[in-house]
């Protein structure tokens, strides 16, 4: 959020749902403005386009984007130059593979070269990840990409039933209490966007029934959050043979297990829309009725599935994400290589739409930290005092027990005390003060055995941890 964090944590509750509604006011014209609806309307007719119409609107999409990049952003128009390569040379979406992939290390080392001279600051807005690996990446995005992501996302939860303005429930990443809450509400009206934001920091045993109630009052036609969270709110309601039904949950962020859609379906009545976007703005894939995979918006960005050298994988086969988003013109991401793994399928959705459907997403495999008052924090959560860390190259999170986190870093020479005290804050936020957070600074962090990157580790008995995914 963009209000002071220290003025918001220490109002009184109706002041803070002020503070938040004048933020969300403050936004809403820059979201939902005429080009939303302009953008509404067309994403609406590109759902009818045949696939080589398809193709065509990326190809257009892709030359403009090529021409700015080469005119406007240095870091391409050196990779071009030096490959002997102009616009002219891309004349469609067969030409993309000329340009090498863009790899995460490449966007932080090459990071000011990325942005291109020609957009006004006042259409700047920065934007953060840290992704699977818990090392923070910073991006620029423009107003362009800001307004199209909405869109999209809207364009998912209206293939899920809802309507701009329809009543709905997030309960995703943002700390909208303070985690020091104790008692209700844990949670804060939105009333710009008859949106409900509900803490993610207290799903904790005695207070789960004052979340459903919540809900069961509100009557959302959606909830959104984390799959982890949503399933700890429908263990819950299994545990208490307690049923809260709404008209559709939304899921993205972490990997969605079968086993957790199968609760959260049977427990809150409704299917489970499972969406697939990225922070760099470059992906986005949705999920329509027949839940048979998720359809790649091809109005939004250009996927490539390749393999450990880059090279395109045969229809149907596990790959690495690269993608190349159509509408960030303030910093473009072109054949950007992400660290998910998926396999596409080119055959035709029941549902007539002709984006190709893509398999769940694959991404390192992640724990749930549960804390010693039964409180469980979802991994999603955990990256989000690492987003603002530069300093921090790589990290990893090991659960030692329900006091003990160590937290093995590898830095830059730019790290310093005023990092490990920024870091150890974010952390206490989100875990409780009386959580021990072990800083450890380390020369490297391995792979597992199988070459995969874990990022969060838990090593809690069997009987804590492995209950959470018994149901």
């Amino acid at each position: 959020m963009g209000l002071s964090k220290l003025l918001y944590d220490k109002s009184p509750h109706l002041l803070r749902t002020a503070l938040l509604n004048v933020y969300a006011y403050s936004l809403n014209f820059e979201r939902y403005g005429r080009d939303f609806e302009r953008l509404m309307d067309e994403f609406a007719r590109n759902e009818k386009l045949s696939r080589g119409e398809l193709e065509e609107y990326q190809r257009e999409k892709l030359v403009a984007l090529i021409h700015h990049a080469y005119e406007h952003v240095p870091y391409y128009h050196n990779v071009m130059k030096g490959l002997k390569l102009v616009p002219s040379d891309f004349k469609g979406l067969e030409d993309l593979p000329k340009l090498p992939v863009l790899t995460r290390e490449d966007v932080k080392k090459h990071n000011q070269l990325l942005q291109a001279d020609n957009v006004p600051k006042h259409r700047i807005r920065h934007g953060h990840t840290s992704g699977t690996t818990g090392s923070p990446l910073g991006f620029l995005w423009d107003l362009s990409v800001c307004t199209i992501h909405h869109v999209a996302d809207w364009r998912q939860k209206g293939w899920a039933g809802l309507k701009l303005g329809d009543p709905f429930i997030s309960v995703q990443g943002r700390q909208v209490v303070p985690a020091t809450r104790q008692k209700p509400p844990f949670w804060v009206m939105n009333a710009v966007h008859n949106q409900l934001f509900m803490s993610s920091f207290h799903l904790k045993e005695e207070f789960l029934d004052s979340y459903v109630d919540k809900i069961r009052k509100f009557g959302p036609k959606g909830v959104e959050g984390y799959p982890s969270t949503l399933y700890i709110l429908a263990r819950h309601l299994k545990k208490r043979d307690r049923y809260c039904a709404v008209p559709a949950v939304l899921t993205s962020s972490e990997t969605l297990l079968p086993i957790q859609r199968e609760l959260i379906e049977e427990r809150f009545q409704c299917p489970v829309f499972d969406f697939y976007g990225m922070a760099e703005r470059v992906v986005y894939a949705s999920e329509c009725q027949y839940h048979r995979g998720k359809h790649l918006n091809m109005d939004y960005g250009i996927v490539e599935v390749v393999d450990n050298d880059n090279n395109t994988v045969s229809e149907g086969t596990l790959g690495t994400i690269v993608a190349t988003g159509l509408w960030n013109h303030a910093m473009p991401l072109i054949r950007y290589r992400t660290s998910d793994v998926t396999a596409i399928h080119r055959g035709t959705c029941a549902c007539g739409r002709n984006f190709p459907l893509m398999d769940q997403v694959t991404t390192k495999a992640e724990d749930i930290v549960l804390l010693e008052d039964g409180r469980m924090v979802p991994s999603s959560i955990l990256t989000h005092p690492f987003k603002p860390m530069d300093n921090i190259v790589k990290s990893q999170i090991i659960q030692i027990d329900t006091r003990t986190l160590d937290i093995y870093l590898v830095t830059n020479s730019n790290y310093s005390d005023s990092d490990s005290q920024l870091l150890l804050k974010g952390m206490k936020e989100r875990v409780g003060s009386g959580m021990n957070i072990n800083l450890r600074i380390v020369d490297d962090i391995p792979n597992d055995k199988s070459g995969k990157f874990r990022w969060v580790i838990s090593k809690l008995e069997k009987g804590s941890q492995s209950d959470f995914y018994e149901g």
